[in-house]
């Protein structure tokens, strides 16, 4: 997640730095604090997790571990830790046409369970959780869609200027151009 050196332009590293330092954890601890909470709810209803359920959990949860990944790399890059950064990139890229069929399953597992059964807590958890890895997929390899924590990307959607690609998806391409060579 190789940010433009032109982004940090007037800006202090380090108080960027912290800012960002908590993203990695935060998605660290959403691996497993998603599918808890999904069971728990599902619990509290007398529901034990489906297949399809545990699939959409287990498809968020990896696209959770990438956007770990990512983070951690945006922070090695801001370290000057190269080496760091280029391996962390390495692993996301090999991580998406997987997650990716992660992804397509559970949303076949999920589609399956409500055609089976209606809209049941299962099929919302299913579905649920699996547009969440959607999102976060969309988010991390093609088009950034948070935008609510920067007044830099909330400035670029006001003026109109879209939504910008995503620094993971820039730096994977990136990544992937240089290995063809």
């Amino acid at each position: 997640m190789q940010v433009p050196s032109s982004e940090f332009a007037g800006r202090d590293r380090a108080a960027l730095r912290k800012h960002l330092s908590s993203y990695w954890k935060m998605e660290a601890g959403n691996v497993l604090l998603m599918p808890a909470a999904g069971c728990a709810m599902l619990w509290s209803g007398d529901v034990t997790p489906d297949a399809a359920a545990i699939a959409g959990m287990a498809a968020c949860s990896l696209l959770l571990v990438i956007g770990t990944a990512a983070w951690r790399m945006a922070m090695a890059g801001l370290d000057g830790d190269t080496a760091l950064a280029e391996k962390l990139t390495a692993a996301c890229a090999r991580a998406e046409w997987p997650s990716l069929a992660v992804l397509v399953l559970a949303t076949a597992m999920a589609a399956a369970s409500v055609v089976e059964g209606g809209w049941r807590p299962n099929s919302f958890a299913a579905a649920g959780f699996t547009l969440l890895g959607w999102l976060e997929y969309v988010n991390y390899y093609h088009v950034q869609l948070q935008n609510f924590d920067s007044t830099i990307d909330l400035k670029r959607l006001q003026a109109g200027r879209g939504l910008r690609r995503a620094h993971l998806g820039r730096a994977v391409r990136v990544w992937r151009a240089r290995r063809r060579r």
